[in-house]
């Protein structure tokens, strides 16, 4: 009888994943169940109450997603690219409702979920061993010592709780399974073009929304959530113009986006060959640089003018790159000094007013005030001490009112010379990791598509000098993203075959 029950019971088992998997519900089991399935929903919000209908609902699209995620890994990737830039957008959406959901925890989830589907599949794990290997490169090694470094933090005796430590640790665990993620996903070269592509699209999509607010109007959600602070909304409207933020968090994450996709697309212009391929980039890049000028962020502005400059010292030997610095400058010249002076460009010109501009003065005084106790503490006041985090997690704090408004002042504040120190080496490993392997390469598209990933990185990496440059969504992912085609570019470069797998 025991056995009869467990062959009942793999049947009804195989029989589900028939309907499910196979037919996809296209049976009329199928349409049974998900006539009950409405009838539920619809008595539940009738007879009980609308939200355990809604419930009922989230319960079945979680299971959907689960599905997804699981059977199809690739375009759960994507999936979760394309919703890391909606989290700020639905939190506006639901500001003024009883749904009160942290949606940016939903793109930790899709990640945790992604990790498992993958660990599940032996053809993604294990394919191609004599590729490059996820341990001992240079660039994951930046990863695990910056890992290290932190697990020691929580060791510092300034902090007042352990609490931002764990949620600070949380978030970099998340951010290094994204690089594992990306690491096992990402083998070859068509894959990788599809990513570069995918990430193109979806920003110049963000990119045309910002414009659509500067030139239609923001819509009366996101106005009410850009008044709802008189102090936010005067950090919103600057020099008469109210910066706009698409669908991200902030004008200041938006402009760092839209600027450093403008960096790659202007240098895959100059270098891709292909009329076609031109034309789509070029209208990408006119929808990238108004987006990243209406963001009114002048972090974006030094990001586009260091970019170049660092563009034309590394390809110095090419005759296209001395046309483009010329015609670089002479736009540069040209934007400063003409004659009308719309509110974007006067933002861009603000840039370098150095401590003429009043914000920009008080952030330098602040810095001064708080050198004293750095010296003291070269750990830091411990992570999550001071910015927006400060009161939350250590209230009382020393450095609970400091308000950074820069990556590299925020690890200085927080993890001390120490921690300033081991996140510049860090940098500078892979910097010239990927500048070696640039020089090493012989395919041209290779040269060409990498060239354009190490520019856009450099220019992250400045853009920490006075914002948080490197840790929003989706900017962070084609980041990770860019790092593995550095690791995995040798192999790609070394292949007659574009589509032979590598790594792993």
């Amino acid at each position: 009888m025991h056995e009869l029950d467990q062959i009942n019971k793999f049947s009804f088992a195989r029989l589900l994943r028939y309907q499910i998997y196979d037919r996809k519900l296209k049976s009329p089991l199928g349409v049974i169940l998900l006539t009950l399935i409405a009838g539920l929903i619809g008595y539940l919000d009738v007879a009980v109450d609308y939200r355990a209908s809604f419930g009922l609902a989230a319960l079945f699209m979680a299971v959907f997603f689960l599905i997804i995620f699981m059977r199809y890994p690739y375009f759960a990737l994507y999936l979760t690219i394309a919703f890391s830039a909606l989290p700020s957008l639905l939190s506006r959406i639901f500001m003024d409702t009883s749904v009160k959901i942290e949606f940016s925890n939903i793109v930790d989830i899709f990640t945790i979920l992604l990790f498992i589907s993958i660990s599940t599949k032996p053809q993604i794990m294990y394919a191609n061993p004599d590729g490059r290997k996820f341990y001992g490169n240079p660039i994951t090694t930046t990863f695990i010592i910056l890992l290290m470094f932190y697990f020691i933090e929580a060791l510092n005796p300034n902090m007042h709780s352990i609490l931002g430590w764990i949620s600070y640790v949380r978030k970099y665990i998340v951010i290094f399974l994204s690089f594992f993620i990306l690491f096992k996903l990402l083998n070859t070269w068509e894959q990788f073009k599809w990513f570069i592509i995918f990430n193109i699209v979806l920003t110049t999509a963000l990119a045309i929304y910002a414009c659509k607010q500067q030139w239609f109007g923001i819509t009366n959600f996101e106005m009410r959530w850009a008044t709802a602070s008189p102090t936010g909304y005067i950090m919103l409207l600057q020099g008469g113009l109210l910066r706009k933020w698409s669908t991200l968090s902030d004008p200041a994450t938006s402009g760092i986006l839209f600027s450093s996709v403008s960096l790659q697309l202007m240098i895959l212009i100059l270098r891709l060959k292909g009329v076609k391929i031109k034309i789509f980039l070029s209208i990408a890049l006119i929808f990238n640089l108004m987006a990243y000028a209406y963001s009114g962020t002048r972090t974006a502005t030094l990001m586009i003018i260091v970019g170049v400059v660092f563009y034309c010292i590394t390809t110095i030997y090419e005759r296209r790159t001395l046309i483009f610095f010329v015609v670089s400058t002479v736009s540069f010249i040209t934007l400063m000094f003409m004659p009308f002076s719309p509110p974007s460009i006067g933002r861009i010109r603000s840039t370098f007013q150095g401590t003429k501009d009043m914000s920009a003065a008080v952030r330098e005084y602040d810095r001064h005030q708080i050198q004293p106790y750095l010296y003291k503490h070269p750990m830091g006041g411990g992570i999550f001490t001071c910015g927006i985090e400060g009161p939350k997690y250590n209230p009382g704090h020393y450095l609970m009112s400091f308000q950074p408004d820069s990556g590299y002042m925020k690890t200085l504040a927080e993890q001390g010379m120490i921690g300033l120190a081991v996140l510049l080496v860090t940098y500078f490993m892979i910097m010239s990791n990927a500048l070696k392997i640039f020089y090493r390469l012989k395919k041209p598209e290779l040269m060409d598509h990498s060239i354009a990933l190490i520019v856009m990185m450099f220019s992250l990496m400045v853009g920490q000098y006075s914002q948080f440059a490197l840790g929003p969504f989706p900017q962070l992912l084609s980041y990770l993203g860019a790092l593995v085609f550095l690791i995995k570019l040798p192999d790609l470069d070394n292949t007659d075959k574009s589509q032979k797998q590598i790594s792993n």
